[in-house]
């Protein structure tokens, strides 16, 4: 299903140097073409959108597969979350995103099927797509930690700048220049970058009202599956959205094995 990547060490290499690095011609084209038509279809419905929890920091092993959503004045995304215990919705996506996460794990030093299988760390590669609407989709400037040092993460588009949507798109902050990844991408690009720089979506305008599509293959520290009530999970998001609010240091675990660690 991939094609043209580099040696993994290679890929770390030069994101260390570059801070980011694209690859064309990446995905196999009769797959990229399916996955596309599959989430533009599946997009076209937010009335299936119903749960808030856009950012998960409560997640348990054995959740469910969700869609949420945010609309406020600085994002508007739409977004599907699957776990690799659960049936997918569409598969080849999955497939898809586990072998850019095994990628990104050798990269790392790691075994290639780190958060595929359980690990006593309770951390775990997901599939999520990422939708941000034509005329309002956004997201504010931000880094994916508080920490400095680089996060290796990686993003497939599935609607590209130029062809689905003119104006917005994936940025990221460097040295105080601001860089349109989005234009710099194409149909079946990946994208390795450190998830610590600053980066946000500027908002997507579509003349043929698809908004902007893209794939993220995550890590993220789950939770142990307990019996945890539903009114728990929530005072720990509020906690969380009040301790980001503040800059103040976040109750659940930061990061993840993507994040090199200072020398």
């Amino acid at each position: 299903m991939l094609k043209n990547l580099p040696h993994p060490k290679k890929i770390i290499n030069d994101v260390r140097n570059k801070n980011y690095v694209i690859y064309d011609n990446v995905i196999n084209q009769r797959v990229f073409k399916e996955i596309k038509k599959f989430w533009i279809e599946y997009f076209k419905d937010y009335l299936k959108f119903k749960s808030s929890d856009l950012y998960g920091s409560t997640r348990s092993l054995g959740d469910d597969n969700y869609n949420s959503f945010k609309r406020e004045k600085k994002i508007v995304m739409f977004r599907r979350t699957e776990f690799p215990w659960n049936t997918p919705i569409h598969k080849p996506t999955q497939r898809l995103i586990f072998e850019l996460n095994k990628v990104r794990n050798l990269a790392l030093d790691l075994d290639e099927n780190h958060g595929l299988l359980f690990n006593p760390d309770l951390e775990v590669s997901f599939s999520q797509i990422n939708n941000y609407p034509d005329k309002e989709g956004t997201m504010f400037p931000h880094k994916d930690t508080k920490k400095n040092n680089l996060l290796l993460s990686c993003m497939f588009n599935i609607t590209s700048k130029q062809l689905d949507f003119e104006d917005g798109g994936l940025y990221l902050i460097i040295k105080n220049k601001k860089i349109d990844i989005d234009s710099l991408m194409h149909p079946r690009s990946v994208v390795f970058y450190n998830g610590n720089l600053i980066h946000g979506v500027d908002k997507i305008k579509s003349s043929k009202g698809i908004g902007r599509i893209a794939g993220y293959p995550m890590k993220q520290f789950f939770l142990s599956k307990s019996r945890i009530p539903n009114y728990v999970k929530k005072i720990v998001r509020v906690d969380n959205a009040i301790r980001r609010k503040f800059n103040l240091k976040s109750a659940v675990k930061q990061g993840n094995s993507a994040l090199l660690k200072m020398k």
